[in-house]
């Protein structure tokens, strides 16, 4: 599978489970600091931290092939 692919196929699996969050989770609260939290929001948050990481780990495999690709085409022009 393309990493193009593969990274749309995650994106819509973190959709999904933050779907099955929203819904099935109750909105009850946990202490964080000196504030209350919902659990429904901290997972959310959690599965947003994981989606961030996914969208930066994409989008550096993008620029390292680019570059790739630039300095092989460089290297035969030479």
């Amino acid at each position: 599978m393309d990493q193009q692919k593969r990274f749309f196929v995650a994106m819509g699996a973190y959709a999904v489970l933050a779907l099955l969050a929203w819904f099935v989770m109750d909105a009850s609260t946990v202490p964080v600091g000196s504030g209350q939290l919902s659990l429904r929001g901290l997972t959310l948050i959690l599965l947003g931290f994981f989606a961030a990481r996914t969208i930066l780990h994409w989008n550096a495999d993008r620029i390292r092939a680019q570059k790739e690709i630039q300095e092989q085409a460089a290297g035969v022009g030479r």
